[in-house]
């Protein structure tokens, strides 16, 4: 037999396949090696991902604090609400008597809430730098303050980082009151990382690239052109009254009243924005703009007018007082008349209780609740709500008699029946109408009207009879008796046209000017000899606890298209007091060239 021999089957490279242990192990290290050599390479990638990730984290938080504090600088540079200020009451040397308490003088020279947020996070984002943050934000105030900035916009632009600082470009533009165009430059915010936050370094250039230096700051030269005038009707200056000048104008030094509302366009436009050190000398101008003069502004004022009031007013049997006249057609301000002249302004922020003037709302609200002219009432001598007894003037009783009658005479306790038989909330609405809301009329410091929502019976009877909490200016029920007039009510203006307006439903109105004009034929005030065609409504308004209650006069009214409100402090009856001024008030305007 021949000799057998075991055949071994040859890789693909010809070579036999080697089963020894020595083979097996270098494979296992060939694999190993490889497991290391990925491993390496995975945690070399997760390192340069984490300084990756580590790098655009601090990017962020840079530019997260650089944004944070152009947005602040922006909110600080704004110089809100320039309509108003505290000195625009600008009332003389004059001072309120206790039933004729000031309103609020509305927003104020001093900062605003958006500004304070923004000194806020300004000082929250910065730290000291060549100056300490107090002081950059010192210097914010300054350059807003200076450069008169009415609106500011900041826009940040891309960050450059290198290891723990950064900065960040910006493009500014600033609204310059007077000036035609903003002013607009662009600068560069420098920033440093402190612990685990990116702060804004306090140095003067964070304001401004040319603002090189501690004491430099930035200021503008005014132009030198003429202020414009506030003007009546006729083109006449206002400043030519002293009532005007002092309640309502203002002054220029510091801005108040109209002065301050109309100023971007009174005043006169350009000049430049210049870089200034601490001896004030100009070291840099930064941009020139043309000067031109300020425009008049037209109010809706008539001196005529005026001068017709202000004669009446003189003629009053109390030291205090006020007159006020608005055009029925707008609701534009004709005249403003106090008394005493250059005191207190009581026409447009006196707050008096309106007394029976208010039963010009109370009507409204009866035939608007589907009452009429006849609508029978009881006038008795006295009234009982909840507790408390109401009386008549002089204790007047007529009896039973219609609606228009009661106005006429002006019943309380007719009227407090009336109100008693009304849907609930019916007088706040028809308050409503005629702007009892508590709102600001004009863009200087005023009062309206306010009806607050009556807690009871008693209150309610209060209310109807313009007593309790209800309260108003003279230019309020002047409003009131235009809305009769015109049939619509016109919240008043002086400048421009009326903020808002409230049609009358067409139904009541020609009832209301009828209950106006029997008042004065046949009614309360049919013994004050008045020229022309009237219609009023007298009003007793008690002020505070007394026996008998000390009382203001009223009247108010129209004839054409002028309305008109009269009230005498501590004057008692209206139609003894206020009645006969409102009738040479008339009489001069028929008579004053």
């Amino acid at each position: 037999m021949g000799e057998e021999h075991t055949k071994v089957p040859l890789t693909p490279s010809g070579f036999t396949a080697s089963t020894s242990r020595r083979g097996r192990g270098r494979t296992r290290l060939l694999i190993a090696l490889a497991v290391v050599i990925v491993l390496l390479a995975a945690s070399g990638a997760g390192y340069l991902w984490k300084v990756r990730s580590d790098n655009r984290a601090q990017d962020r938080a840079a530019t997260a604090a650089a944004e944070a504090y152009l947005s602040s600088w922006q909110s600080l540079a704004s110089s809100g609400d320039t309509a108003t200020s505290a000195t625009d009451r600008a009332a003389g040397t004059g001072t309120a008597a206790p039933s004729a308490a000031p309103a609020s003088a509305g927003p104020s020279a001093a900062p605003t809430a958006a500004q304070e947020q923004g000194r806020a996070g300004v000082t929250a984002v910065t730290a000291p730098g060549s100056i300490g943050v107090d002081q950059l934000v010192a210097s914010m105030v300054d350059a807003r303050t200076r450069l008169n900035v009415t609106g500011a916009r900041v826009v940040p632009g891309a960050l450059e980082r290198t290891g723990s600082t950064a900065t960040v470009g910006y493009s500014a533009s600033l609204t310059l009151a007077g000036f035609p165009e903003p002013y607009s430059y662009d600068g560069v915010l420098h920033l440093a990382r402190q612990g685990k936050d990116w702060k804004v370094q306090a140095r003067p250039d964070a304001i401004h690239p040319a603002l090189t230096a501690p004491g430099l700051r930035l200021d503008r030269t005014t132009s030198t052109g003429k202020r414009g005038q506030l003007v009546d009707v006729n083109g006449q200056p206002l400043s030519g009254d002293a009532e005007l000048a002092g309640n309502l104008v203002g002054q220029v030094a510091p801005l108040s009243g109209l002065q301050r509302v109309h100023d971007a366009v009174l005043a006169p436009q350009g000049g430049t924005v210049a870089v200034r050190n601490e001896r004030n000398e100009t070291v840099n101008t930064l941009r020139s703009y043309p000067m031109t003069d300020g425009k008049d502004v037209e109010t809706t004022l008539d001196l005529k007018v005026q001068r017709a009031g202000e004669a009446a007013m003189a003629t009053a049997s109390k030291p205090a007082g006020a007159l006020v006249a608005v055009d029925v057609r707008t609701g534009g301000v004709l005249a403003l008349v106090n008394h005493p002249l250059n005191g207190y302004g009581r026409a447009i922020n006196g707050r008096y209780p309106p007394g029976s003037t208010f039963k010009i709302v109370t009507a409204t609200a009866a035939l608007l609740a589907g009452k009429d002219a006849n609508t029978p009432l009881d006038c008795t001598q006295t009234v009982a709500v909840g507790g408390r007894t109401f009386a008549n003037a002089e204790n007047e009783e007529f009896g039973v008699i219609p609606l228009r009658e009661a106005f006429a005479h002006s019943c309380n306790t007719a009227f407090i029946r009336l109100e008693g038989s009304l849907p609930d909330s019916a007088l706040e609405q028809a308050a409503k109408l005629y702007g009892f809301d508590g709102s600001r009329p004009l863009p200087i410091a005023s009062v309206g009207g306010s009806f607050p929502t009556p807690k009871d019976a008693v209150e309610s009877a209060s209310d109807a009879l313009g007593q309790g909490k209800v309260n108003a200016s003279p230019l309020q029920m002047a409003s009131v008796a235009a809305a009769v007039a015109s049939g619509t009510w016109h919240q008043p203006f002086v400048s421009g046209s009326a903020p808002r307006s409230n049609p009358l439903p067409a139904a009541v109105v020609p009832t209301l000017r009828d209950f106006m004009r029997l008042v004065v034929t046949e009614g309360t005030a049919a013994s004050v000899a008045f020229p022309g065609e009237v219609h009023g409504k007298t009003g007793t308004a008690e002020y505070k606890d007394g026996n008998p209650p000390p009382t203001h006069g009223w009247f108010v009214g129209y004839r054409g298209d002028v309305a008109f409100a009269v009230i005498v402090e501590d004057g008692g009856f209206g139609a003894q007091s206020a009645a006969p001024i409102a009738a040479h008030f008339l009489q001069n305007l028929d008579t004053t060239p």
